[in-house]
């Protein structure tokens, strides 16, 4: 009884320890622009069933590789554990041969038999629900005059796949068809399921026609013109970041119905973009994917960025996924994933600029009385910034959240001293002073310590010798 008194005091000052923060399971799930999507290439994820493998040549990149169903099944924890909540599958329908890709569709209504059955695929939806993510299916849309009916056909099987459980769509190449097409599209698809989310792609869509299509219906789109900035001014150092906010401004009432992203199927990898301008890769990713994460726009991040893979063209920006590569860049996604979640002002905040100047910024995200302000360095130096009370509320402290930085209000100003190739998420709270009952606590442990030690040596001392 002694021992289990003792276990439990020494063991209370560690609660004392337990950070504050909003519940992940109150935010995440209540909304879409809460999500963080992991987007994958089902040919090129895992193999989880050989007997699917016919044709099958892993040396051949053109050809299929094994990635089926059940390897997401299987991988589907690895992908948790990265703090990602939604799944994105490439097109999973039944394609002409060579079309391991699933962009070459030859029935809308069946799954490629490379990845399995259609019992699978329900058993795949469901394990991803048992874990409480969501899961979108890109629908690629083939020109009319290769697929007869499309317009009826595509309709038709999009309503079955809905029926199976998949939570959101997102239909690529959207310039295939007409927009009068989409919005029929999207009203009969609401009528059927008002809580499925569409989203749409088309690789070459600019800042207006991505808003042509938000006025048909779209929920979201994947938003092509933000992507091109990303990669121009994060690819390389001392680049300005106004441009991006110059994009924000502009568009703030849309931020909840945009998806930002760095590169996927239809892109060169940017870690190869990366290389080419002389940026080493990991630091590099770090500070896209801090700032990815940060921004306003809802993320999503292709398979195998946490490798840092690269590649210029399809097949070479696909390649089979290595799940034995370092895990440095994985845990730096799933540290940003875990903030991401804990704080609402990262998915519903307001942004403001608050410095700028050749590759360092400076930014706020506010949302009712939670403030964050996030620091990138991406530039050569080391660098320092000062923020004025009138830029942030004085006499608070910031306390980072992804590098435990702490910088306390002097003087009216606080002072961030970050180092190159570096970013740090701080939030804005009270000045912490010392923790007294923490303290206290420690002296009470040292005490009780001592006294049990004691009692312990005279029950040993007054023991009677055999």
């Amino acid at each position: 009884m002694l021992k289990k008194f003792m276990i439990t005091i020494l063991l209370s000052p560690l609660f004392l320890l337990v950070p504050i923060t909003v519940g992940a399971e109150g935010i995440n799930g209540q909304d879409w622009q809460d999500e963080m999507i992991y987007s994958l290439m089902v040919d090129r994820f895992s193999d989880g069933d050989v007997d699917n493998d016919f044709d099958v040549n892993v040396q051949d990149p053109l050809r299929y590789q094994g990635g089926d169903f059940q390897g997401i099944i299987d991988q589907l924890d690895y992908i948790k554990e990265m703090n990602f909540t939604v799944v994105q599958l490439s097109s999973i329908f039944a394609n002409e041969e060579g079309g391991f890709h699933g962009e070459w569709v030859k029935d809308y209504t069946q799954p490629e038999p490379h990845f399995g059955t259609i019992e699978e695929f329900k058993q795949l939806v469901d394990e991803v629900h048992k874990r409480k993510m969501k899961m979108i299916l890109e629908i690629p849309v083939m020109s009319p005059e290769e697929y007869p009916n499309l317009e009826e056909v595509l309709l038709s099987a999009t309503l079955s796949w809905i029926d199976v459980g998949v939570d959101g769509i997102q239909m690529n190449h959207l310039k295939e068809l007409t927009p009068a097409y989409w919005e029929h599209f999207i009203s009969e698809v609401k009528k059927a399921k008002p809580d499925i989310f569409i989203t749409g792609f088309e690789k070459d869509l600019d800042q207006t026609e991505l808003e042509a299509y938000d006025q048909l219906g779209f929920d979201s789109m994947v938003n092509v013109p933000l992507n091109r900035l990303l990669r121009e001014e994060l690819s390389e150092p001392n680049q300005s970041f106004q441009p991006l906010f110059d994009l924000w401004e502009k568009n703030e009432k849309k931020f909840s119905r945009r998806i930002a992203f760095f590169d996927n199927q239809y892109t060169p990898r940017f870690t190869t973009e990366m290389l080419e301008k002389g940026t080493y890769p990991i630091t590099g990713w770090k500070q896209a994917l801090a700032f990815l994460y940060t921004q306003p726009e809802m993320p999503m991040v292709y398979y195998a960025t946490e490798t840092a893979v690269d590649g210029k063209e399809l097949p070479e920006n696909i390649p089979l996924m290595n799940f034995r590569a370092d895990k440095e860049l994985s845990d730096y996604i799933s540290k940003l994933g875990q903030i991401r979640k804990e704080q609402p002002a990262l998915t519903r905040g307001t942004i403001k600029l608050l410095y700028e100047k050749d590759g360092m910024v400076v930014y706020q995200r506010q949302y009712k009385s939670d403030t964050l302000v996030i620091a990138v360095n991406n530039t050569t130096k080391d660098q320092a910034v000062r923020l004025s009370k009138e830029q942030l509320e004085d006499e608070k402290e910031l306390r980072g959240l992804l590098n435990n930085d702490l910088v306390r209000s002097a003087d009216g100003e606080y002072q961030l001293v970050i180092d190159r190739d570096q970013a740090e998420i701080y939030k804005l709270m009270e000045k912490s002073g010392y923790n007294i009952l923490f303290i206290l606590s420690i002296f009470i442990v040292f005490a009780l310590f001592g006294l049990f030690m004691y009692i312990a040596w005279r029950r040993g001392k007054n023991k009677p010798i055999d």
